[in-house]
């Protein structure tokens, strides 16, 4: 069972004077919960109250009844005022306790619950009060926060001493609770602004659904408007900020958002076993009538099932009822455990327990967390590891419908979702809410037709969740006939998976055709282009003839050698004596595939590297010089060209086996290939280092990550640094910065970079990158159009970055030139601090330029220091350009030996040297390359694989 909102509804007592177009209690409380309930209350429309809310508005008038006799109890008669207006006269008087005081205006007519006096000056003298709010439940909510914030606000006004917290009594048991008032008297003033707005315009605010609904008075009136317009707010879980940002793309309706839904691409197994829950679906299923499965749905199966419920009062923390229902062998047995009050709550979960543990290995479903936030509270030292043997076997069905399975309801409660398999309640009101009502009657009048009542509903939900979990199985296991599923009662569903309906969402991908008569399959398997071109036009065509004749001629010959090198022992490896002689039946020879780079082009040529095994006359012992085993056949000459080929161009694996094929007429094929990246990026190494050294202790750095989807991983991210000489990349298995601290140790200079709240914690100076700034005032300008004050925002800071524009366009970063503007930025944020705004989204760029503030133009004070981030966007757009052709595709270690390369690659292009010419250098160190005019130093003729290495395709 989900917990219910805790409502804020009618008070006790009518406020003095009741007018739709004054803000009362009433409105304020409807406006905190719902704006177009504050519109409505504004209006004095009048709707139908629950029995629910009848129920809760009784509550809160004895609530409020005893904690005035508890405040009463600490004061004596003359120390307590009740029922005034107050105003600095009243509050002069200094009386320690006001009781049921108000706030009467041209707009306001408020009354709230108290006031209590404490020290400190005001205007009132060496006193001053706090408000005072009562609240029937145990929990305070958002609202109630509110309303005491704006109940500060008001008294603040009038004593001129805003009140640091409030008072708050709860609950059945009368706990006084001290609470911060954390939004502070601006944030609150906004929020009366907008208040205050709704009499003015008497235009209606954005009609949205949200959770309070199900216990206002307009939810049958407001739920009928949303069906009518086909309101997006339908869908629950949907936020009011998803929800304008669908607007203002234009979608509107659930029909229209039906149609915007697109298969996610699979990228690795964690993203497919637990898909995202997407509204887009949801929509669609509604539209179509349909259930729609994503993915693989999953629930465990066991001899023993078993489905339980817990019904409860949540605002008291409270649960009387445990509902069972067993299955074994196609038997069930029932169970209906009931505590008459709190202290029975012990007594009910041994029962529960003792029930469980009859079975061996059984396995219990719940539907929503509700039920096993009831086991942990119970989690007492003398049962925690029974709890914890139950929640271990314990699985939630919502969550698996949440991911996998979209029903063609606008929520997935269980009602709803149970309806549509044709579950029925036995009363007509049967919810969570009516059963709170039901169980405070009976403890009323202990009437034993509403236990009964109760015990009937709580079984109901038990049969209803093992309705689901049953259609849940039955589509699992796919059992059913291909378009339609059964529910209960013999309710037929139709059903579709996404995977089989992927043609209809997208293109037609790169795939084998799945046929459905193995006559098709083969035909289909006789038709390819390789098959039908050797098997069956080669029949008939003289070209094609001629052409497998010439490819069985080709008879591979021994290439020439231009160079050979002689590798020799001088000692024995397992005596260390001198005294060796040479077998000469025992001559050792292998080919090194090489290329010769001048500035006339690229040609080929073959090394030959001869040895000969040994005889060691002291031990007598034969061997081979170790070195010969580790010769490379591939020389550090084609590596590098290869390298450059596929980090410079990006040219792939299988085209550079083609390419090295058809220019040099050299067998090397896509996985070799691959190994000269891992061979490279381990040999460069030490060259990856030195650039990140320099980048850390030089004076400037600009920062920024991207994402990337690696096989079998998913989403991973790429962070790159750069100065205005270096670059490096580096992968991070997620988008957390806690690495950089110690990456950025030591570094003294200037930060560049994003908005990205994972720089802010870092202690040295930081630019933010006003580019990224002014995109989204632009994108938030173009989603809201008649948004006057964010225009006005917009184009004063525009104003003032295009003079500052100016002077570096014509001067160049030199903080001697832009000194100039330091006056006109500190006027700019004084100005928007002190300006008031009333839309929501300036307010928002207002409070992130005073967060900013620091960070937004500290280049004025340095030289050479940029204000935007174009370094780091231009390396990430290097690496986005790979990632089109490797997204998805690429391994974790592949990818890392790509971006150690790309580091070395980028490096040199910022310094103006050749990648191709510093490979071939063999040099590991660029600033020497660079020193010596790119002259390359002592080149080995072949290369030596790492100590401990041997490639895959070697056996030794």
């Amino acid at each position: 069972m989900t917990a219910p909102t805790s409502p804020t509804k009618d008070q006790d007592r009518p406020d003095p004077v009741r007018q739709p177009s004054l803000i009362t209690r009433e409105v304020l409380e409807g406006y905190l919960n719902c704006k177009y309930k504050g519109h409505l209350k504004l209006k004095g429309e009048q709707g139908t109250k629950s029995d629910y809310e009848a129920m809760m508005s009784e509550w809160r008038i004895e609530h409020k009844r005893r904690a005035c006799d508890k405040l009463a109890l600490h004061y004596r008669e003359g120390e307590i005022l009740r029922e005034v207006e107050v105003s600095v006269a009243v509050l002069r008087k200094g009386v320690p306790l006001i009781l049921d005081p108000f706030v009467r205006d041209d707009t306001l007519s408020l009354r709230w619950d108290g006031l209590k006096r404490i020290e400190g000056p005001s205007r009132l003298g060496s006193f001053h009060y706090i408000p005072i709010l009562f609240n029937e439940g145990e929990k305070i909510r958002r609202e109630q926060r509110w309303l005491l914030e704006l109940c500060g606000l008001i008294i603040g006004d009038i004593q001129e001493k805003q009140p640091a917290h409030g008072i708050v009594i709860l609950g059945d048991r009368l706990t006084a609770a001290k609470i911060e008032l954390k939004a502070g008297p601006r944030q609150a003033r906004r929020y009366l602004e907008e208040i205050k707005k709704l009499v003015e315009v008497g235009s209606p605010p954005d009609f949205l659904l949200n959770d309070h609904c199900q216990i206002c008075e307009y939810r049958e009136r407001c739920h009928l408007q949303a069906v009518k317009e086909d309101n997006l707010s339908l869908l629950r879980g949907m936020g009011e900020k998803t929800i304008k940002k669908l607007k203002r793309r234009g979608i509107t309706t659930i029909t229209q958002l039906s149609s915007t839904y697109r298969p996610r691409k699979k990228y690795g197994k964690d993203r497919a076993h637990c898909p995202p829950h997407s509204f887009a679906l949801q929509a669609m299923a509604v539209r179509e009538k349909k259930v729609f499965i994503l993915g693989a749905p999953e629930l465990p199966n066991a001899q023993v099932t078993i489905f339980f419920d817990v019904e409860g009062d949540p605002e008291r923390k409270f649960d009387y009822l445990i509902g069972v229902l067993i299955e074994k062998n196609g038997t069930e047995e029932r169970y209906s455990l009931w505590a008459d009050s709190p202290d029975q709550e012990e007594k009910i979960v041994e029962q529960f327990l003792e029930i469980v543990e009859r079975y061996e290995n059984p396995r219990l479903f719940s539907y929503g967390s509700y039920e096993a936030a009831f086991l942990r509270r119970m989690r007492q030292p003398s049962r925690k590891e029974r709890i914890d043997r139950v929640l271990d076997r314990t699985t939630n069905a919502l969550s698996v419908i949440y991911s996998n399975v979209y029903f063609p309801v606008y929520s997935n409660g269980l009602k709803e979702v149970g309806g549509r398999l044709g579950c029925r309640w036995t009363g007509d009101n049967a919810s969570g809410l009516q059963s709170i009502v039901w169980r405070r009657s009976w403890e009323v009048n202990r009437d034993e037709g509403l236990k009964r009542m109760l015990e009937v509903y709580n079984m109901e939900d038990c049969v209803a969740l093992r309705d689901v979990v049953r259609f849940i199985n039955g589509i699992t296991v796919g059992n059913k006939s291909e378009n339609d599923a059964e529910g209960s009662s013999g309710t037929v569903l139709d059903y579709a998976r996404v995977e089989e309906k992927g043609n209809e969402f997208s293109r037609r991908e790169w795939c084998k055709a799945n046929f459905s008569l193995p006559d098709f399959n083969y035909i289909n398997m006789l038709s390819y282009f390789d098959y039908q071109r050797e098997k069956v036009f080669i029949r008939t065509s003289p070209v094609l003839k001629r052409s497998r004749l010439r490819k069985r001629k080709k008879r591979r010959t021994r290439p020439h050698v231009e160079e050979q090198v002689m590798l020799r022992s001088e000692s024995c490896p397992y005596c260390g004596g001198n005294d060796l002689r040479e077998k000469h039946d025992g001559r050792l020879a292998r080919l090194v595939m090489d290329l010769k780079v001048s500035r006339k082009g690229i040609r080929r040529r073959w090394i030959e590297v001869v040895s000969y095994r040994y005889l060691c006359l002291g031990c007598r012992r034969s061997f081979v010089p170790p070195d010969y085993f580790r010769v490379d056949r591939h020389s550090h000459s084609l590596k590098s060209w290869a390298m450059y080929e596929h980090v410079a161009h990006r040219a792939s694996f299988l085209a550079l086996q083609e390419s090295i094929k058809d220019s040099f007429g050299m067998r090397v094929y896509a996985p070799t290939i691959h190994m000269f990246q891992f061979l490279l990026a381990d040999y460069y190494k030490e060259t990856l280092r030195l650039i990140t050294k320099r980048i850390v202790t030089g004076k400037l750095i600009h920062a920024d990550e991207t994402e990337v989807y690696v096989k079998g991983l998913g989403k991973v991210y790429v962070w790159v640094f750069t100065s205005l000489e270096e670059v490096v990349y580096l992968y991070r298995p997620n988008r957390e910065g806690d690495f950089l601290h110690d990456l950025l140790s030591g570094f003294e200079g200037v930060l560049v970079s994003d908005f990205y709240a994972a720089y802010d914690s870092l202690p040295c100076k930081q630019q933010k990158c006003l580019i990224h700034l002014i995109r989204d005032f632009n994108h938030d300008i173009l989603g809201n159009p008649f948004d006057e004050d964010l225009k006005s925002l917009a184009a004063d800071f525009g104003i003032l970055l295009r003079k500052v524009v100016t002077t570096i366009d014509r001067h160049g970063l030199k903080c001697k030139h832009l000194g100039c503007h330091k006056k006109e930025v500190n006027l700019f944020f004084e100005a928007i601090c002190n300006r008031e705004y009333r839309s929501e989204v300036a307010r928002g760029y207002q409070k992130r330029l005073e967060k900013y503030r620091e960070k937004l133009f500290t280049f004025i004070d340095h030289d050479g220091v940029p204000w935007n981030n174009n370094n780091a966007e231009h390396a990430i757009k290097k690496f986005a350009h790979y990632r089109e052709i490797a997204d998805g595709v690429v391994s974790e270690r592949c990818l890392r030996d790509y971006l150690a390369l790309l580091s070395i690659h980028q490096t040199c292009a910022y310094r103006g040297i050749s990648f191709l010419r510093f490979l071939l250098s063999q040099e590991r160190d660029i600033d020497a390359f660079s020193g010596r005019g790119h002259k390359p130093g002592k080149v080995e003729p072949f290369d030596l694989y790492p100590e401990g290495f041997v490639p895959s395709n070697r056996k030794r």
